[in-house]
């Protein structure tokens, strides 16, 4: 994990990627979730948002949903503006929008606590 302090000990906030490959070295299992369950093909493969998730969390040993939830609020708390947001899903290899009606930043926590939830069952 990296040290977001200075020498005197205050809170630095990380620089942000500036572009995919840099997004996707960063957050690789939350990558490999929204690039490969929440692609171009999605609607060809999936009935639901639900349905791509559940079909994630049935292929993924607990150490992938832990990492995805991991990287999930480590970039929550990164990206401080929904354009920002909307950016690093983007080069994260998102092609699909939330369901109707929920933010990208409300899917994505959503998402984190489904995981989290699927790793206590």
């Amino acid at each position: 994990m990296t040290d977001c302090s200075d020498v005197r000990g205050q809170y630095i906030q990380p620089a942000l990627p500036q572009n995919a490959w840099e997004w996707r070295k960063r957050f690789p299992e939350l990558h490999q979730l929204i690039g490969a369950y929440f692609h171009q093909d999605f609607s060809v493969d999936y009935a639901s948002h639900k349905e791509a998730l559940d079909d994630y969390l049935a292929g993924h040993p607990g150490e992938d949903l832990r990492r995805a939830a991991t990287e999930i609020r480590a970039l929550l708390s990164i990206v401080e503006t929904d354009e920002e947001l909307r950016i690093a899903a983007d080069a994260l290899g998102l092609e699909v929008r939330p369901p109707k009606n929920v933010s990208l930043r409300q899917w994505l926590d959503g998402i984190k606590g489904i995981l989290i939830h699927s790793l206590r069952d």
